[in-house]
């Protein structure tokens, strides 16, 4: 499922066989909004059911198309505020991701706030939590829900994301890389191989200009090792060790 392109048909499939399946219609709806058909994605509308992952593609899709306003925004919001705690919870946290370049930060938080305080049990929104918080700067508040999160002993690839944006809030640019390689670990995907792949990017460039040439290598080689020549990522660090290489050459005696 990591190619758009490759995942659409047996998405589909799986979808056709069990139509009632909303995991499997969020497969599809997924595969339909990576490669932006997003036409095709708001006729799929009619077989959401709820609020959940589908309801927030199917939002995505509206805005990409200027319908506005979003019934799927409108929806998740009159959610946002019922009776049923998990259904609440659920679009809390789909409207923080919608909404995040469009309200302040501490609005963001107050969404994610909420979903975590309905939901005390569900570590996910307590990961998303301690993720906005460090992005906000408050890295008290970070550091206190991933100690919680750690001491239960859930890890998975949301708390190490959210160990990474804390790091990179500490300028911590070891301890992001290393939080990054643990979420690739726990989920190989394009998310997860471009967060890694960026960040040692960026390491391996200020590496250079610092003149560690060795710790520029080693970051730069892992970069390229992620992805395929279509990331832009690896294209920029192929870039660099390529002047490393021309300048270890030039050097008299290193042949």
């Amino acid at each position: 499922m990591e190619k758009p392109a490759d995942a659409l048909e047996p998405a589909l499939a799986a979808w056709r066989i069990e139509p009632d399946n909303q995991w499997y219609l969020a497969e599809y709806l997924r595969a339909l909004r990576n490669l932006e058909m997003y036409g095709e994605l708001i006729d799929c509308g009619v077989y959401i059911r709820g609020g959940g992952v589908c309801r927030y593609y199917l939002a995505v899709a509206e805005r990409e198309l200027g319908i506005y306003p979003s019934p799927s925004v409108e929806y998740l919001l009159d959610t946002s505020s019922c009776v049923d705690d998990s259904a609440a919870a659920d679009a809390c946290i789909w409207l923080a991701i919608l909404l995040q370049n469009e309200v302040d930060s501490d609005s963001v938080i107050v969404l994610v706030e909420t979903a975590a305080t309905l939901q005390p049990d569900e570590d996910f929104y307590r990961c998303i939590l301690a993720e906005k918080l460090a992005e906000n700067g408050e890295i008290e508040r970070s550091r206190e829900h991933l100690h919680f999160l750690r001491s239960k002993g859930s890890t998975g690839y949301s708390y190490w994301q959210a160990c990474a944006s804390l790091a990179e809030a500490e300028e911590d640019a070891d301890r992001r890389i290393w939080a990054l390689r643990r979420a690739r670990i726990d989920r190989i995907c394009p998310e997860s191989s471009r967060n890694l792949g960026w960040t040692l990017y960026f390491s391996g460039r200020d590496a250079l200009r610092d003149g560690d040439m060795l710790l520029s290598k080693e970051r730069l080689l892992e970069a390229v090792s992620l992805g395929d020549s279509s990331e832009i990522y690896v294209h920029k660090s192929d870039s660099l060790l390529e002047l490393i290489h021309e300048f270890e050459n030039s050097i008299p005696g290193s042949h």
